[in-house]
């Protein structure tokens, strides 16, 4: 029986999976932003509609999960946009269209150069 959504009664864990050989980028994104939050958390098994904060996360936490994703990922999630989108699956939608915005934005800067 899943006691909390991420263990078992027998002290068992659940693992996050592994994105499959055909996986999408979305699903890499989403598997990266997992991995970041269950770093930060400290918790394994999370789920794409897990609410970071009734995870147990809060601001400081937040500045760490979007410190990392800056980092590893390189996108930038102000931390008012984490309060609007506290689940994996809604932050990661969040990094997709950022990412596109910056590459539109990006090819047009490139555009406009030649």
């Amino acid at each position: 029986m899943i006691t909390d959504g991420h263990s078992a009664d027998d002290g068992t864990v659940r693992q996050s999976p592994e994105p499959s050989v055909n996986a999408t980028p979305d699903d890499h994104l989403e598997h990266a932003i997992t991995r970041i939050w269950e770093e930060v958390l400290r918790l394994d098994g999370l789920t794409p509609e897990d609410n970071f904060f009734e995870l147990g996360g809060h601001s400081l936490t937040a500045s760490q999960v979007i410190s990392r994703m800056r980092r590893v990922l390189q996108v930038d999630v102000p931390l008012a946009v984490f309060f609007a989108f506290p689940t994996i699956a809604e932050l990661t939608a969040f990094a997709q269209r950022r990412g596109e915005s910056v590459d539109a934005a990006g090819a047009d800067t490139e555009k406009g150069a030649h």
